[in-house]
């Protein structure tokens, strides 16, 4: 065979391989795999999706996720337990309501696992001791707002029937702080990055609940099991890519990029709020040394809920929390 026939018959054989390769299920597996994931309020704790997003955290896990806002606990419940998201970003006490009534959602993973919530209220409201015969705003009855706003004055010795204090279902966060504005309510819980502004605006700052170690599963990131059972592999890799990405936020010297993350997101042009969100962005994040969720947090949200829904009373901690993504990760070395 000449020098000729011999450099024609490597370059057939050179496609043959790269077509073989190509179609090969190692070049297929470099693909990435599509995940719809979602979060359920607006806040600058819902930064620990975007930052994996932006970042391409997700994408280094061989995730090609999509992100959507589902603005309400409870039909983000309904959308993980239709099969239309696989994981969210949602509030512990939709996921335990959702649980109760055989849907299957489950804690995989716990964000803010305390009272992160700040009380605040009208100029005309002197201190907690003065919400007595006052209306406080939640999202809904039985919602995370109201547990939390509940378990909290609970802490100060506050009974809502005793001392007269009404509970108006006012909508998102946004829409509590409009109430507030409008004098339809005296006060509402917040997200500790709003407080500034708010008491800019002439509201007055009643306390930081997340300070009194009141156990609390305040956020977490959620699946099914019927998710899990399928698609373990992939919440795994999601779990992954929200941790490096916690890890990221926790670094300061990362500030100028998780910033400009929050402005995206949070819509916010004033500088002094972006650094305000991402304040106490990173402080949740300095905070997680280990995402798992607390079954202590869960359970002081059963008794609250199930005051409101029967079926709550025969859910336990272990029946909504599966925290085996994390311990793997954590046994592996990973954390």
């Amino acid at each position: 065979m000449t020098g000729n026939c011999l450099r024609v018959w490597a370059k057939i054989c050179l496609a043959v391989l790269l077509g073989t390769f190509a179609g090969s299920p190692t070049v297929a597996a470099l693909a990435q795999e599509k995940i719809r994931l979602s979060y359920s309020a607006v806040s600058p704790s819902t930064a620990f999706l975007w930052v994996p997003k932006e970042k391409g955290f997700f994408k280094k896990y061989g995730l090609d996720v999509e992100i959507l806002l589902i603005e309400s606990g409870s039909l983000t419940s309904q959308a993980l337990a239709s099969g239309e998201i696989g994981i969210a970003d949602n509030a512990g006490a939709p996921a335990i309501i959702s649980n109760a009534s055989g849907s299957g959602e489950t804690i995989i993973m716990g964000l803010v696992n305390s009272l992160a919530y700040n009380i605040v209220a009208t100029k005309q409201v002197r201190d907690l001791a003065d919400l007595k015969n006052r209306r406080i705003g939640v999202s809904r009855i039985g919602s995370s707002s109201h547990a939390a706003i509940a378990i909290g004055l609970d802490h100060f010795k506050l009974d809502a029937k005793r001392d007269n204090i009404t509970y108006v279902q006012s909508g998102t966060m946004t829409t509590r702080i409009a109430g507030m504005r409008a004098g339809s309510i005296d006060a509402t819980v917040v997200d500790p990055g709003f407080v500034p502004f708010l008491v800019d605006e002439g509201f007055k700052h009643l306390g930081y609940l997340g300070k009194f170690g009141i156990s609390y599963q305040h956020e977490s990131l959620d699946s099914s099991k019927a998710f899990l059972a399928k698609h373990r592999g992939t919440a795994l890799n999601a779990v992954k890519g929200i941790i490096e990405g916690i890890a990221f936020i926790a670094q300061e010297r990362n500030a100028a990029e998780v910033k400009q993350v929050l402005k995206k997101y949070l819509k916010f042009e004033d500088q002094s709020k972006i650094d305000d969100a991402y304040t106490s962005l990173r402080g949740y994040a300095v905070n997680i040394r280990k995402p798992y969720p607390t079954e202590e947090g869960v359970d002081s949200l059963i008794k609250f809920l199930a005051k409101f829904n029967p079926k709550v009373a025969s859910v336990t901690a272990k029946d909504g929390v599966d925290s085996s993504l994390v311990a793997e990760l954590d046994k592996s070395g990973f954390i």
